[in-house]
């Protein structure tokens, strides 16, 4: 087999060839009948003549040189418009030939009926996968509750025991949408001797998807890492065998980021002169509008976590951060105004120094001043580690971030000259993790995960949420969530809710920033607090975020905040949020049977090409149905076809056999007068009785050209077939 690497279609090679066919058509029958004319006997039989005749006729030789049998003079309507038929068709069948097939091309593939298919599990072969430990049966499900000291938690008397409560594995088992369809990427096994047997997950990272755009499978997951709406879903790759490819759709629980940011209206400012990845030891901050139109009133908060209301939470932050620079820095909103700079040394500004500038950075909200840290955070979260754990007490992470840095001095970004100037911006974000059951539409050709083409839309389904009622602190517990039955709605044990989505309850999590044992339904809050804790999102403990040594992502931060400032570091957040998932839960949710569409391919026409086709086929309609007409009624016979083409053969003309008479003349011996041919123009040409044929009353033929009118004279019973004297005339005329 032969391979050739070409930029062109398969329609368009079909038409390549198409052409070359076509021209090889035309050129090998004109070629032919020039071989014909050079070499043909001087002398033949009449039907020798008829033959040669025919082969000379039919090409388009007559049309190029304008010979008498394509001569329109005195051809009549009749003749002279089936004669430019045939011409046109000719050059239309020719045409159409060669584009006809352009038009066509592959077309969208088309789901044919569901039908119900058996579906096994497809490993994947990722990075990501490879970092996930085998045997997820060995995975053991379990809670310890206490900050400080040991507390027994719902369902359990024992605080000691890290058992899960049978009543509570029935409530959130109930629906395949619970906290026991997820599980820890990496875990290592309990230990029984110390009351603590469930599994512990430890972060790590096998793979950053920081750079794709889309969405896409991976081991246990499905991930969104488009900046609009990234995500995970929790899905154990279970897929039907359909060799040609299908479409099915699963109902599976989904995990978002949500994140909204405001501008503090600040601008740290500094020259770049120790290098792109050097210290910055002295800088400005910049007053853009956030010390001299700082609020004196403290913002509103909206308690009502399921309805939280983000921009408040992030409004209210800001607000007290630009508060506790302004007092740091000993200015006041009077004294201030658009454009004021604030000079500051590092060795001032621990935060600042040790987390470094020159790249995305995330700080607490009171960057200036450390004692103020936690109040700030609290007022922002809008609960502390006191609170009651319930459905309303919305897990929220606050923070300061540092836009990526943009250079102000006219010069090009890519060029880190000495001395050049940078500005980043301030912005405060908050953020939170809201759960809702996504319609995920798979569509495959192949067996492998990583060619599933995946979509997914909001199911829409009023579903019921649920909560674990309790009186423990926010602090000592993390809750089971999830959705569950219908039956639990007025269960006294739950809070519950009817939403197509759901928030996050703040748990232990939220406060100590840890994994919580042997419960992967908390991550989601110990992940945004990596991403909001400046060590590690500075790549301490986990991949370097914030574009420092890793100019790829660098690029792509400066261009989603290049494009909305404020759009731009909410979606870095929630990209983020979704890549260190993506590296450390999985989901278990698997199927066996699933109904599925199997994939129909389809072709698709583009119709200009196709003109050509239509004019043809307008020839063709009239002319076919027409003739079937004629011969259906009878109206035209094929022995009278027959006898037309034996008598109008040039072989029987020549011998005078014909029933060609010129107008006027009855007799049946009466036959066309032939032309005396100029031999003086052939010297080669030497005439004979044979190929003159027996002629009677001859005349010169151009007294016959067009002036004298034949008629085909053939009554009914005209034979069709030469009499044994018209045979031994044709083929026995003397030489």
């Amino acid at each position: 087999m032969t391979y050739l690497v070409s930029n062109i279609t398969v329609a368009q090679a079909a038409t390549i060839i198409n052409a070359f066919i076509t021209f090889i058509h035309f050129t090998i029958s004109l070629s032919l009948v020039i071989l014909l004319v050079k070499f043909m006997p001087k002398a033949n039989t009449a039907l020798s003549w008829s033959n040669i005749s025919r082969t000379l006729h039919s090409s388009i030789w007559p049309t190029i040189l304008r010979a008498d049998s394509d001569s329109n003079r005195t051809s009549g309507t009749v003749v002279s418009t089936t004669s430019l038929l045939a011409t046109l068709t000719t050059v239309l069948v020719a045409v159409a030939g060669v584009l006809l097939p352009l038009g066509l091309s592959q077309g969208p593939i088309v789901p044919a009926n569901f039908r119900q298919l058996d579906a096994q599990y497809v490993p994947d072969t990722s990075p990501l996968a490879l970092s996930t430990t085998p045997d997820r049966g060995r995975f053991v499900y379990g809670r310890q509750c206490g900050g400080f000291h040991l507390v027994p938690c719902p369902g359990n008397d024992n605080p000691n025991v890290t058992t899960i409560a049978p009543s509570t594995m029935d409530i959130f088992n109930s629906t395949p949408h619970g906290p026991f369809t997820m599980q820890y990427r990496r875990f290592m096994d309990g230990d029984p001797t110390q009351n603590q047997n469930c599994s512990a997950g430890f972060m790590g990272s096998a793979e950053t998807f920081m750079l794709r755009n889309d969405t896409f499978a991976a081991e246990g997951l499905i991930i969104d890492m488009t900046p609009e709406h990234p995500g995970i879903g929790f899905w154990n790759q279970t897929l039907p065998e359909v060799p040609r490819g299908g479409t099915w759709s699963q109902d599976i629980m989904w995990l978002e980021p949500v994140t909204q940011c405001v501008d503090t209206n600040l601008t740290i400012d500094y020259f770049l002169t120790e290098g792109p990845d050097g210290s910055i030891k002295d800088f400005n901050i910049t007053d853009r509008g956030g010390f001299v139109n700082l609020t004196h009133e403290p913002p509103s908060l909206n308690r009502d976590g399921q309805h939280i209301d983000l921009y408040q939470h992030a409004y209210k932050g800001a607000a007290y951060s630009d508060l506790y620079a302004l007092l740091f820095l000993n200015a006041t909103r009077e004294g201030s105004y658009i454009g004021a700079s604030y000079p500051i040394n590092s060795s001032s500004s621990a935060y600042l120094f040790g987390s470094g500038l020159n790249k995305i950075n995330v700080l607490p909200l009171s960057y200036l001043n450390g004692t103020a840290t936690s109040s700030t955070k609290v007022v922002c979260q809008g609960y502390g580690s006191a609170d009651t754990a319930n459905i309303t007490n919305v897990h929220v992470s606050c923070g300061i971030f540092l836009g990526p840095p943009l250079r102000t001095d006219g010069g090009d970004p890519q060029y880190f000259n000495r001395g050049s100037k940078w500005s980043q911006g301030v912005y405060g974000c908050t953020s939170a993790t809201r759960a809702s059951i996504q319609t995920v539409t798979f569509s495959n050709n192949a067996s492998n995960i990583q060619d599933i083409q995946i979509t997914r839309q909001l199911s829409g389904l009023d579903v019921l949420w649920a909560t674990e009622k309790t009186d423990l602190t926010i602090g000592d517990v993390d809750l089971f969530w999830g959705r569950v039955d219908d039956r639990y709605e007025n269960d006294p044990s739950l809070w519950t809710t009817r939403a197509d989505s759901f928030y996050l309850p703040a748990g232990g999590a939220s406060i100590w920033n840890v994994f919580p044992v042997g419960l992967p339904a908390g991550a989601h809050a110990h992940v945004w607090g990596q991403i909001y804790d400046p060590i590690s999102l500075s790549g301490q403990s986990l991949t370097d975020y914030s574009g420092q040594s890793d100019y790829a992502l660098k690029a792509r931060l400066q261009s989603l905040v290049a494009q909305d400032p404020i759009t731009g570091n909410a979606n870095i957040r929630n990209l983020i949020w979704t890549d260190i998932m993506a590296n450390n839960v999985i989901g278990t949710q698997t199927n066996r049977t699933l109904w599925v569409a199997d994939h129909l391919n389809t072709l698709q026409y583009d119709f200009k090409y196709a003109i050509p086709g239509f004019l043809l086929f307008l020839i063709w309609l009239p002319s076919f149905f027409g003739a079937l007409f004629l011969l259906l009624t009878r109206s035209l016979t094929f022995a009278h076809m027959r006898n037309v083409l034996n008598h109008t053969s040039v072989g029987r003309v020549v011998v005078g056999t014909s029933a060609l008479r010129t107008q006027g003349l009855s007799s049946h011996h009466q036959f066309l007068e032939m032309p005396q041919p100029d031999f003086s123009r052939d010297p080669n040409f030497l005439p004979n009785a044979s190929s003159l044929g027996h002629r009677r009353n001859r005349s010169d033929w151009a007294n016959t050209m067009g002036t004298v009118i034949v008629g085909l004279e053939l009554g009914q019973n005209q034979r069709s077939v030469p009499n044994e004297e018209d045979i031994k005339l044709m083929e026995h005329s003397p030489r």
